[in-house]
């Protein structure tokens, strides 16, 4: 399964239909082009439920004659388990880093070799989302820029070290062994410090808490941020251009 670590796996949030409208894909023979290419590159998806809980997966085939979409998955998973039995739940992923987001009904096993398939039904509609705001840097500065959060406001803060930054969220490094945050938590007023004389305040909210590949590095917090006035807004969208022009020197 192919990895975009520098990409957000969260569901686009939206009050109603008409506010993704513009994103919407309800064509047939498009939603199963987009979905067979994801399978043919082993793209990673995110299954997220309605609490944010979540577990990442992949398309493993498209099956148009059953109307099924297949996906990997492991059984006896504690977070696969959950999201079976979520009322609610969303596939997130990547295509040419556009971003892909469709409602994932009826998931469960089905019948078959190695004690049965994860599968859903095929999606009557998909969402293709492409802005500026998904496309997420990794900072390669030093020292790593971080951000100091309270849980609570009797808490003393906490420092977590950035791992990627767009301008609409942020990946932060949660140590193996740190009390995790709750999906969910807000966390106004915290400082985001870029730089030693860029210091910014940040209101972030937990989307998710996901492990990263060995236990021992601890876990990926992924957060919205919020809250910017005009002269953080301008701070963030230099550094991210800064970020991206030393990427594309290093490439």
């Amino acid at each position: 399964m192919r990895e975009h670590p520098l990409l957000p796996l969260t569901p686009e949030p939206a009050s109603d239909d008409a506010s993704l409208e513009d994103f919407r894909i309800s064509q047939p023979l498009e939603i199963l082009t987009l979905l067979g290419r994801m399978a043919e590159q082993s793209e990673i998806v995110a299954l997220v439920a309605a609490d944010g809980e979540s577990c990442l997966s992949a398309i493993a085939g498209v099956d148009r004659g059953r109307r099924l979409l297949w996906l990997f998955g492991t059984r006896g998973d504690a977070r696969l388990e959950h999201l079976l039995a979520s009322p609610w739940k969303v596939a997130v992923g990547y295509l040419d880093h556009v971003k892909i987001q469709f409602r994932v009904h009826n998931l469960q096993w089905l019948p078959g070799a190695d004690g049965g398939r994860l599968a859903c039904l095929l999606p009557l509609e998909l969402y293709r989302f492409q802005r500026r705001s998904y496309f997420r840097v990794r900072p390669a500065v030093h020292p790593a820029p971080v951000v100091r959060a309270r849980r609570g406001q009797a808490d003393p803060p906490v420092e977590l070290e950035v791992i990627d930054i767009s301008m609409t969220g942020v990946g932060l490094l949660l140590p193996s062994g740190s009390l995790p945050f709750p999906v969910g938590t807000p966390l106004p007023r915290a400082t985001l410090v870029l730089g030693p004389a860029i210091r910014l305040r940040v209101d972030l909210k937990v989307m998710h808490v996901t492990p990263r590949r060995a236990p021992e590095q601890g876990h990926h917090m992924g957060c919205t941020l919020d809250g910017l006035d005009e002269d953080g807004l301008r701070a963030l969208q230099h550094f991210i251009s800064q970020a991206q022009l030393r990427q594309s020197g290093s490439s």
